[in-house]
């Protein structure tokens, strides 16, 4: 009990934020107990399964190193600090050395450290010593295994003893074991055994169980034939680069609100704001951004502070723009939502800003608070921002403005490393408004369909749905 609440405490002091069910769970998926840095009574009687820094200063007269893989340990994998201040240190004393060569310094540095952590449990035990490894198609022994095995068998050519270990005994090996001899010699027995337990009722061996035999559940559309298809001018950009990952995340597979999300929604507040409250400062942006930081970002320390100085920068640049943008049109209204049908397409959205000029035209300005920008002739095609024009022909904004004229476009991004803002223009779509609609219509269709389809773009590597990527390696199915 006294360690359940040690672990609590630690637990606490690590997630000042986190709820008792995240500890709960956390407890309850541990195998193997979290070192303690409250001394405890030791119990004679048991076996004990602990990490290797657990162990240090004790001894036992039996001690087993399981898994001695390679790739596990030693573990090659690079590791250090937030900011790489290793490699910093390894440049100035290897100034001359390019990067691959630095690479294998560091590498041969933590094999060295794998070597001292080996030795250090080795040495833990009294009388006998036990190392395993495992041999098969997608794992091998690694290297200190092979070392360990020459000194104690004292040849090296000798290989260690090898023992077969045949599947467990379990309902789910068994039918595995029948399955793979399906398309062997003895199929039809395997067929008949996998027949007699599926009708003594064992769940395993029911094919509908089976993961890849049963055809698709459903072809039937996610939107019917007859109904209009919800399309917003952000899904509308996303469904054109990437079919699933737009259908994944429309159907729950994100990682939640981010803190740069949260910032960006703040961000767009407070320009709101600026133009709903004429009195505003710059200043008092800046007041109300910091006295609202701990509800954006509720962690402490440097990252949390830089990340404060970035959205001060980010007020700076929104005030800049807005001083200079009054000098060439006149603000309409801010976050202005509108409706339009086109075809099948129902499109709903929101513009952060409506502006007017003298030529009676209306311009979309939309700040964006990432730090990547899309280049000068994407934006120009920028399904988003041709959504948003196309709602001013259509009369998405007469309860705002009376001009169905669009005088263009422009993406403002807040957070690049330029000084000022960086705006991607958009021209006027006068001559282009049915290939619009055309397109609109195709993507419509494309959302309201069975099945959608995987496109490679250079947004993939950062894709929060990659691991369930078809044309991935992380998300490419084992039975096709």
């Amino acid at each position: 009990m006294m360690q359940l609440f040690e672990e609590a405490r630690r637990f606490a002091e690590r997630f000042p934020y986190s709820k008792a069910q995240n500890f709960i769970s956390q407890i309850s998926q541990e195998d193997i107990l979290g070192d303690a840095i409250t001394a405890k009574g030791q119990r004679p009687d048991v076996v004990e399964i602990l990490t290797v820094h657990a162990s240090k200063g004790r001894e036992w007269e039996i001690v087993a190193l399981a898994g001695l893989q390679e790739g596990v340990w030693p573990n090659l994998l690079q590791r250090g600090s937030l900011l790489g201040s290793e490699r910093l240190v390894e440049r100035m004393r290897h100034g001359g050395l390019p990067r691959a060569e630095l690479d294998v310094l560091a590498a041969n540095g933590l094999v060295q450290d794998e070597r001292r952590l080996l030795y250090v449990g080795v040495t833990r035990a009294q009388s006998s010593l036990i190392v395993t490894a495992v041999q098969k198609e997608e794992e091998e022994p690694s290297s200190f295994f092979e070392e360990i095995s020459s000194h104690v068998l004292g040849d090296w050519s000798e290989e260690p003893e090898m023992t077969q270990v045949p599947r467990p005994i379990t309902p789910a090996a068994l039918v595995a074991t029948l399955r793979s001899e399906l398309g062997q010699k003895d199929s039809l027995i395997a067929a008949s055994i996998l027949k007699k337990l599926d009708t003594e009722g064992l769940p395993e061996a029911d094919i509908e169980s089976w993961s890849g035999v049963l055809p698709l559940s459903t072809n039937v559309p996610v939107i019917a034939p007859d109904a209009l298809v919800p399309v917003s001018p952000s899904s509308a950009e996303s469904f054109t680069e990437c079919g699933v990952k737009w259908f994944l995340e429309k159907s729950g597979g994100t990682n939640g609100d981010t803190t740069a999300q949260v910032l960006g929604s703040a961000i767009h507040a407070f320009a709101a704001r600026m133009e709903e409250e004429p009195g505003l400062t710059q200043a008092d942006l800046i007041a109300n951004l910091r006295d609202a930081w701990k509800l954006i970002d509720p962690n402490t320390g440097w990252v949390s502070t830089s990340q404060l100085n970035k959205a001060v920068e980010m007020i700076h640049k929104f005030v800049a723009y807005h001083s200079d943008n009054l000098k060439k049109r006149e603000i309409v209204g801010v976050e202005l939502q509108f409706t339009i049908d086109v075809g099948r397409a129902r499109i709903r959205g929101s513009v952060d800003r409506l502006e007017v000029g003298a030529d009676g035209a209306l311009f979309i300005v939309d700040f964006k608070t990432g730090a990547t920008k899309v280049n000068i002739e994407d934006a120009k095609s920028n399904k988003q921002m041709l959504a948003y024009q196309l709602a001013v022909t259509e009369g998405g904004f007469a309860d705002q403005h009376e001009s169905r004229t669009t005088g263009g476009a422009e993406l403002v991004y807040l957070a690049t490393t330029s000084k000022g803002a960086t705006i991607r223009n958009q021209p006027p779509i006068d001559g282009q408004i049915e290939e619009i609609k055309r397109e609109i219509q195709v993507i419509a269709e494309g959302m309201s369909a069975h099945e959608f389809f995987a496109s490679v773009n250079k947004r993939c590597k950062q894709c929060p749905v990659r691991n369930a990527c078809p044309i991935q390696s992380d998300g490419r199915m084992v039975m096709e």
